[in-house]
């Protein structure tokens, strides 16, 4: 009851505005202005931002950061209220993204000069997919010896059964009860894999720690409190490899799930122009290379080069295992239908919270 009450007084604070996001003043007089709402760590949205602003230098941007599920209830919570305050909204809970333009929430976009985006990374000129990144596990070398290291869900399984006592609170994964990223990759793993119950199973039995969010699981792998996370955000994750030599990437063989950052402008956008203009600069070679090459998340744009693209995804699942792309589209809804996500919640419940 304690924890529930924090999560609502979080909600609520978030909703009514308390929280405010970072400033990027503009680079000249301003005259205009661009308000962003995303589950991107900042961190990597930065470089985009100020980029944009070297070609609008007029515009001051303000750019609010919040974890999937809190983003999605501030932003329906103002569209309930009839208070507008987002411009762009950008978030990695694909199905919850869809979700908002299938209620009408999202305008339609101009796709002059998009000839080159996938099919399946756009839905109705509405919702864009801006990234492609995959679901992945992390591990620490130090304390994991390679010959142990999973290649894929099924050594996973077996390794967590035949170790008990070894994993025991030193596997991580999402709470998908309060991540929006660990539900949509929950339930997807429930509809590509005949592992997902015994793999929840054997995540119960070692006592399995949860978390919101891909950055804390890798830091407490990268410590020694985890030896291994499961659904890990791949792009992060590559960010951490680059600085931190003792974390191992694994890349399962059975599949990849590669999920996309999806954006839209909404519907009531208190300034719809800059929110369109921004939208376009972020599927631009140009954007697309900032986004790669700065901000350190994969690019799906065929022309960009380098380790964080689709094409690099593509031959890394050559060697490995299929790519499972989680496609946008009316499918995504099947989890986010309110029986069906609670009899799933309720089922996931039941086994990691009564261990």
């Amino acid at each position: 009851m304690k924890d529930r009450m924090i999560v609502l007084l979080l909600g609520w604070l978030l909703v009514s505005g308390a929280m405010a996001g970072t400033l990027y003043p503009a680079i000249g007089t301003e005259s205009s202005r661009l308000n962003i709402l995303s589950s991107t760590d900042e961190t990597a949205m930065q470089f985009l931002v100020r980029d944009f602003q070297q070609l609008y230098p007029d515009v001051t941007v303000e750019y609010l950061e919040l974890s999937s599920l809190p983003l999605f209830e501030r932003f329906t919570h103002e569209q309930r209220r009839g208070t507008f305050s987002s411009d762009l909204v950008i978030s990695s809970a694909m199905d919850l993204q869809i979700r908002l333009v299938n209620d009408g929430m999202a305008a339609t976009h101009d796709l002059a000069g998009l000839d080159w985006l996938p099919e399946w990374a756009q839905w109705r000129a509405q919702a864009f997919g801006l990234t492609c990144e995959p679901a992945v596990m992390i591990y620490n070398r130090r304390l994991l010896p390679a010959a142990q290291v999973p290649r894929n869900r099924f050594e996973l399984i077996e390794l967590l059964r035949n170790q008990q006592e070894r994993f025991q609170g030193r596997v991580g994964t999402y709470d998908i009860a309060r991540s929006g990223l660990g539900y949509l990759f929950a339930s997807q793993d429930a509809q590509q894999a005949s592992t997902w119950g015994r793999l929840l199973e054997n995540l119960s039995q070692v006592q399995a720690r949860l978390y919101d969010s891909s950055s804390d699981m890798l830091e407490d792998v990268r410590s020694g409190r985890l030896l291994l996370s499961y659904n890990v955000l791949g792009s992060y994750a590559r960010s951490w490899l680059d600085k931190y030599p003792e974390l191992g990437l694994i890349l399962p063989q059975d599949y990849v799930l590669v999920m996309s950052r999806i954006a839209f402008v909404p519907a009531r956008a208190p300034n719809p122009g800059m929110g369109h203009r921004f939208l376009d600069y972020l599927l631009s070679l140009r954007g697309q290379q900032v986004l790669a090459q700065q901000a350190r998340l994969f690019s799906i744009h065929p022309d960009v080069r380098g380790e964080l693209t689709y094409r690099s995804l593509q031959e890394a699942a050559r060697n490995r295992g299929p790519l499972k792309l989680i496609r946008l589209g009316p499918a995504l809804l099947t989890y986010q239908d309110r029986l069906k996500k609670q009899y799933f919640l309720g089922d996931w419940e039941q086994v990691m919270r009564h261990q």
